[in-house]
């Protein structure tokens, strides 16, 4: 008992020291653990990752060895216990998690307790990502996956996270316990039984002093809620910015071109590459199927277009309408670039998905340019290009029926004489041909910016960071009367 009580002293002091040095959350991991051999080494790099971000971004993170040897020493396994010693050390945020190896995939769950108000030793993050294991990484991609999840992780919970800062008065001045490099206005709260608290003014502060102060303001018990939102922001820019770097190659308008100049090519082999070299191939059978129902009308488009021609009906004596016009048109676009964006598709997923886990760098991908200049050539293929399904299927079946309803209007039917032998041209709509290609040039434009201002999603594995935690309620109503009852937290 002695001993835990050496340690506990020890945790403060620490804690003591860095709170005064900076306002920083005091953090410590009680534990990542693995089921097999493999698990325990993603384990132990999961958690030196966690412990690395937190000191990179001025967080003060106890050492774990010291948590895990007095937590193991005394038998303090439990969360109920685990988290009373957080408290008693003075440790603001605790976190633990597992790591599941199922051979075929890796389950990854973290888990952050907010030890004191406003959370009083509840969840404040909970992170699952299930990490397929269909890509063959080393040594090297574990630990690049490792350190992303926990730089998603530790981001999610800063984001949530509140530090309570007291405030003190000197004289006729109040300040704050903490060092803070923050300007804004916060609200100013009290804490009164069972933890509950509630606003009683508001404070600005102007270069680390207290200014402005309405309200009522107890100082030792008044406190402001410092979030941490901006360091947040901070380390999912940092990593999310560094994968990319990462993942692609170095950016050449010679490979945006090398694409363009291809188009033809891959467009014209789409309806048999795409379906079996891209998505079969791949094992990509949620591609195949959205092929399977998207690509046979435009298919049976392009094929009727060439079939019955212009020329083709003018051999059979046949009046041409508008429809065979633009049905030719459009069939020659299909051939020459509209199978693109389904050529891209069938095999960008493929490719995305290596990068996600740092495999496989690619020069031809993560280009904005080239986003842009294939989403000008064909319809949707820039955002095929981003691996973004939902936008790339909605743009090419919306601009392609306004490229369609364009040429059927501008389109002049011709008619047979038979008496003469001779074709007779009829008036083209050009009224309507004008309104179709100007709602199909705003369309084209929107769509060429969207997907030069997108991003691929990059995230290895599937994350999973939805939940409700039920929980009992107690609290103290305005007469102070207890209350109970049962409260829903929903975390998306």
């Amino acid at each position: 008992m002695k001993n835990k009580f050496l340690i506990i002293i020890i945790l403060l002091s620490v804690s003591s020291i860095s709170r005064l040095l900076s306002a920083s959350p005091v953090a410590g991991v009680s534990g990542i653990s693995g089921n097999t051999e493999r698990a325990s080494a993603i384990a132990i790099v999961l958690e030196q990752h966690i412990l690395a971000i937190m000191k990179q971004n001025n967080l003060s993170p106890i050492p774990p060895e010291i948590i895990n040897r007095e937590l193991n020493k005394f038998n303090c396994t439990e969360e109920k216990c685990v988290l009373d010693f957080a408290e008693n050390a003075d440790i603001d945020i605790i976190i633990s998690g597992t790591v599941v190896d199922k051979k075929n995939q890796i389950i990854i769950k973290l888990q952050s307790f907010g030890i004191n108000i406003p959370f009083n030793k509840r969840v404040i993050n909970k992170y699952e990502v299930k990490l397929p294991m269909d890509v063959n990484i080393a040594a090297r991609e574990f630990s690049l996956i490792s350190e992303e999840h926990a730089a998603r992780f530790i981001s999610k919970t800063l984001s949530i996270f509140q530090l309570p800062v007291t405030i003190s008065k000197a004289g006729e001045f109040y300040s704050l316990d903490y060092d803070l490099n923050v300007s804004g206005k916060f609200p100013v709260y009290s804490s009164g039984n069972n933890h509950q608290i509630k606003e009683t003014g508001k404070a600005e502060i102007v270069d680390k002093k207290l200014t402005e102060i309405q309200g009522e303001i107890i100082p030792g018990k008044s406190f402001i809620l410092l979030p941490f939102s901006d360091k947040s922001s901070a380390i999912d820019l940092y990593y999310t910015t560094r994968k990319r770097e990462l993942v692609f190659l170095k950016k050449s308008f010679y490979d945006t071109l090398f694409l363009v100049a291809v188009t033809p090519f891959a467009s014209a082999t789409m309806p048999v590459s795409a379906p079996l070299l891209g998505y079969f191939a791949n094992d990509d059978w949620t591609g195949l199927g959205l092929w399977m129902v998207n690509a046979p009308p435009y298919l049976y488009m392009e094929a009727r277009g060439f079939i019955s021609s212009p020329d083709r009906l003018k051999e059979k004596n046949r009046d041409i309408s508008r429809d065979d016009k633009a049905m030719h048109y459009f069939a020659w676009y299909m051939l020459a670039a509209g199978g693109m964006p389904l050529y891209i598709d069938a095999y960008t997923g493929q490719y995305l998905h290596q990068a996600s886990y740092f495999t496989g760098n690619n020069d031809l991908l993560g280009n904005s340019a080239t986003a842009a200049l294939l989403s000008l050539t064909s319809n949707g293929t820039g955002h095929f290009y981003r691996g973004d399904r939902f936008w790339g299927y909605f743009y090419f079946h919306l601009n392609n029926m306004l490229l369609y309803m364009t040429m059927r209007e501008f389109s002049a039917p011709e008619y047979y004489n038979e008496v003469s032998g001779t074709y007779s041209k009829g008036n083209r709509n050009t009224e309507k041909g004008i309104a179709y290609c100007s709602v199909f040039a705003i369309s084209k434009t929107i769509e060429i910016i969207h997907a030069a201002m997108s991003k691929e999603d990059l995230t290895s594995g599937e994350v999973n960071d939805e939940y409700i935690i039920p929980s009992p309620l107690f609290t103290l109503d305005d007469k102070g009367d207890p209350v109970y009852g049962i409260s829903l937290t929903y975390k998306f």
